[in-house]
């Protein structure tokens, strides 16, 4: 049984703790609790799921082109911590993204990498979880890799996501009823399943040049995977890495500390492109967890587990 109930914890969102895992025979409140949250998940029509997913790709395309003019010379760069940088930009895209979903999704919730959660988020049951632009520093030193990431929660838990590269004009979208496509063309995980033959990507969290004992477990991490792998990369865009997952284009890619915003959308298009997503421990990932998030093809992700214990 999942060990982590997948919840919205962050401000202006409830919350549901994690609980020991009980005899199957007797399941706890928050294992109950998980299962009718995945029964109401199960009765969300397609067709609404279809409808948010086209509103979902046409804002991100709109908002994708408009950074386009910005790319490599945004007209102010600012910072949030000593390497967290933002833009005008990233600002402007996420105000146009928000209004439009909010006329069209009175009733939704909205939390963005630059506003964080809109008011009343605790009564929402379906939350837009969204980074204007995916890869901030990619952006602004004109480096050719970057996307904005829109995903769709229904209490906390994945539901629908839409991934845009501007600069190669790439949609990747998918819900849980539909399969997941590249352009309209359906996409699937790679058949690699030997960790040795296998391209793995990999990204640092912001803690990495502030924290040395963060920075040094990352380090062995990216040792250790080096060591394991055919190739390791690292390009600066978790929504892309897990996208290139997806179409089969890498074989796995892991991470700590990302946030809800790189890994909403990512996650239901690389699940539905037959790709899996856990934990350290093989359990359910919380998109709010920070903790290590890995994704693979399914064949490799035991190697992967054991390689970053």
């Amino acid at each position: 049984m999942i060990d982590d109930i997948i919840t919205l914890i962050m401000k202006g969102i409830k919350g549901v703790s994690s609980s020991k895992e009980k005899p199957k025979a007797s399941l706890s409140e928050k294992e109950i609790e998980y299962n009718n949250i995945l029964k109401e998940i199960n009765e969300i029509p397609k067709s609404k799921l279809n409808k948010c997913l086209k509103s979902a790709e046409k804002i991100a395309v709109k908002a994708g082109k408009y950074s386009l003019k910005y790319f490599g010379c945004p007209k102010s760069i600012s910072k949030k911590g000593k390497t967290d940088l933002f833009t005008e930009v990233d600002l402007k895209n996420e105000k146009i993204i928000r209004e439009y979903l909010l006329k069209y999704y009175p009733t939704f919730g909205f939390y963005g990498e630059e506003s964080s959660a809109s008011d009343n988020s605790e009564e929402k049951k379906f939350t837009w979880i969204v980074d204007p632009i995916d890869g901030t520093s990619n952006f602004v030193h004109g480096y050719p890799f970057y996307c904005v990431s829109i995903g769709l929660a229904y209490k906390g838990i994945p539901i629908l996501g839409v991934v845009y590269a501007p600069l190669t004009n790439t949609v990747y979208k998918a819900h849980i009823k539909s399969k997941a496509y590249k352009n309209d063309k359906v996409i699937r995980v790679s058949s690699s399943n030997k960790l040795a033959e296998s391209m793995i990507i990999t990204g640092f969290y912001y803690d990495a040049s502030v924290d040395d004992d963060f920075l040094h477990d990352r380090m062995v991490d990216f040792a250790n995977m080096v060591k394991r792998t055919l190739a390791l990369r690292r390009d600066g865009s978790a929504a892309l890495d897990i996208c290139m997952v997806a179409e089969g284009a890498a074989d796995g890619f892991f991470e700590y500390g990302l946030s809800p915003w790189d890994i909403c959308a990512g996650t239901v298009i690389l699940k539905r492109a037959g790709g899996m997503v856990s934990n350290i421990n093989m359990k359910e990932y919380n998109i709010f967890s920070k903790k290590q998030y890995i994704a693979s093809n399914k064949k490799i992700h035991k190697e992967m587990i054991k390689v970053l214990e």
